[in-house]
């Protein structure tokens, strides 16, 4: 005859098993899976040498020549590459008949910051296509040389908006003042993504030609209304704005710009409202002592 504590000690075991069986198994399960999937990443990871995939790029199938271009951008943005491979990679961009290598390659070459490959990058701004124009004045704007800039500015010309805009972004970029002019003229583009870049290169060169544009960029009322736009891109826009207002220390701005620190709604736009508050009372800091 059982007693009421044999009944209680029946009736706690298949609790146990209930919670080995329901919880305590797939977890393990799990656990296994997870291992087995990280260790078949790690055994099938790229792990080859840039020599390799510039062999892969010149010999391999047109998706293997692709791909191995894409690794190798992607490659030198972490990595050093030495000149004389530098050297074998302009050769393979001059030599490049895919699109999608040209492209690529011009990124890697950016990435480099050789500026023995500006000429090249300079003559593949004729590329005919779109995609790899903007890529190769994005190189050009990586490596930072004065001497891309003629190149550079005739893109300012293009039919093609999306390359007048990267074109006035890489002149802010390399921030040579003989370019100020051309992006002057910019600033009465047809269209707004191109007025914009190029107020911002100006002020990058400390030159305020734009900065009244610039002071309607950190208006949420008129950044709100702007069309095919999401939000990332318009807090973007106002942070751009906020900056190169900073750095043109424009007077009219200050007052905005402080409010902006205080209560925007955004904290990119109110952290760098900050950072530029913060760099401003410090001048005035420095100019009060040195009046004192």
């Amino acid at each position: 005859m059982s007693t009421p504590d044999d009944d209680l000690i029946e009736e706690r075991k298949p609790a146990s098993l209930l919670v080995a069986q329901f919880f305590l198994f797939p977890l393990i399960i799990i656990a296994i899976c997870v291992g087995i999937f990280l260790l078949f990443g790690y055994l099938t990871m790229d792990q080859r040498t840039p020599k390799e995939y510039l062999h892969a790029i010149q010999t391999g199938s047109d998706s293997q020549r692709w791909q191995s271009a894409y690794e190798l951008s992607v490659y030198s943005g972490k990595e050093k590459l030495t000149p004389e491979f530098v050297g074998d990679m302009i050769a393979a961009y001059r030599s490049a008949q895919d699109p999608k290598v040209r492209g690529y390659l011009a990124l890697s070459l950016g990435n480099s910051k050789d500026k023995r490959a500006i000429p090249s990058l300079v003559e593949g701004l004729n590329d005919p296509v779109v995609e790899n124009q903007i890529n190769t004045l994005m190189a050009l704007g990586l490596i930072g040389d004065n001497s891309a800039v003629p190149g550079v500015e005739k893109q300012l010309k293009h039919e093609d908006p999306s390359v007048r805009k990267v074109a006035a972004y890489v002149l802010g970029a390399i921030s040579d003042p003989s370019a100020a002019h051309d992006l002057q003229i910019a600033l009465n583009d047809v269209k707004d993504e191109v007025r914009w870049s190029s107020a911002m290169a100006l002020a990058r060169m400390k030159d305020p030609a734009g900065a009244d544009l610039l002071m309607k960029l950190m208006d949420h009322g008129y950044v709100d209304s702007i069309p095919d736009m999401n939000a990332i891109q318009k807090s973007d826009l106002m942070v751009g704005a906020v900056k190169c207002l900073g750095i043109l220390k424009y007077e009219p701005a200050h007052e905005k710009i402080r409010m902006l620190s205080q209560s925007d709604p955004n904290l990119a736009v109110r952290d760098a409202a900050i950072e530029r508050g913060h760099r401003a009372e410090w001048r005035l800091l420095h100019a009060s002592q040195g009046a004192g």
